[in-house]
């Protein structure tokens, strides 16, 4: 049974942005898509490690 990279992160729990396919179609540039812990384009997140980053991770897994 083959599995993609997709389906294993997929098994792990990872969020994808509801934009990624759009911009690995080149219908969007990177700009425009959506954070999958904020969600804004562009990313508009607290600083990467800080308590609110880590709370938004949380409330993405459904954590607490």
């Amino acid at each position: 049974m083959s599995h993609t990279a997709r389906d294993l992160l997929d098994s792990l729990g990872a969020i994808w942005s509801p934009d990624l396919d759009a911009y690995a179609a080149g219908r969007i540039d990177a700009s425009q898509i959506r954070c999958v812990l904020c969600q804004h384009a562009p990313c508009d997140c607290p600083p990467f490690g800080s308590p609110e980053y880590m709370a938004l991770i949380d409330k993405r897994h459904h954590r607490r």
